[in-house]
């Protein structure tokens, strides 16, 4: 089978990543998407990144079998990963939410001050701090890991009580130190954006790197040939589970959705 040239994979832990297929939906809505959900070994930010960049890796190998354009890699967690190995394929083309996210924020800080909130994993890593630096080496950065977020999303309490008070203490730092930007360096934290507006007020910035990483992946196959505009969910963890929160959440429904043991995919 010949697979159509506007095929795009996207990798995430889990529902994060919806917010870059809605990005990515509104850019190019022909465009055919492989989405890979790894909900049972989510939380990433928890982990070793080297046992996350064997997941992602995983993850890519199973992608190969669908012949996509490219991969975007809708995790943060995943993007240190594979930095922090030095990994990437020699046969896909990638992108990756923190670049797209860092070149977003620094184009759209005022002051210079920069709030980053992630996972603990990813800023562990320093890997946006690195990418921020390499747009303007004069920032300020201030950097919060955020271990509570994703399991709210995950388990459907985005809009909870619960949601808006966390959001609201991880955020005291970024109003200490008087950033007017702030990077939600996660791709689940958009899902809970009413909380950190609140918390943050209308004079800070929040920047979704959704969307300025499907421009950038629309960019590299704008010019292919129309696909079907399908939607295909494969997920690790419980896939009926994963399709009812991912239309609660984000009002998509898939073509279909598998269940599928990522870890079998690779040596």
């Amino acid at each position: 089978m010949i697979a159509p040239a506007r095929r795009i994979a996207m990798l995430d832990s889990g529902l994060g990543g919806l917010t870059v297929l809605t990005a990515l939906r509104r850019a190019l809505s022909d465009i055919d998407v492989i989405y890979f959900a790894d909900t049972a070994r989510a939380p990433y930010g928890d982990r070793p990144l080297r046992e996350v960049a064997t997941f992602g890796q995983q993850i890519v190998e199973r992608a190969r079998r669908y012949k996509p354009a490219l991969m975007i890699v809708a995790s943060g967690t995943t993007c240190a990963a594979f930095e922090e190995v030095a990994w990437k394929p020699d046969d896909m083309p990638i992108v990756g939410v923190v670049a797209a996210g860092a070149r977003a924020a620094a184009a759209q800080s005022a002051s210079g001050r920069i709030g980053v909130i992630a996972t603990a994993g990813t800023i562990a890593s320093g890997i946006f701090e690195r990418k921020l630096r390499d747009v303007n080496s004069s920032l300020r950065i201030t950097s919060v890991g955020a271990p509570k977020l994703v399991p709210l999303v995950e388990s459907g309490e985005w809009a909870s009580d619960e949601a808006k008070t966390a959001v609201a203490q991880y955020c005291e730092p970024f109003r200490a130190a008087g950033c007017d930007a702030v990077i939600l360096g996660c791709t689940h934290f958009p899902h809970l954006q009413p909380w950190f507006e609140r918390a943050l007020g209308p004079s800070v910035v929040l920047v979704d790197p959704a969307p300025a990483s499907a421009h950038a992946a629309a960019a590299l196959v704008a010019h292919s040939p129309p696909a079907q505009g399908s939607l295909i969910f494969e997920v690790s963890g419980d896939a009926d589970q994963f399709a009812q929160r991912a239309f609660e959440l984000a009002s998509v429904r898939a073509r279909t959705t598998s269940h599928v043991d990522f870890s079998e995919q690779v040596e």
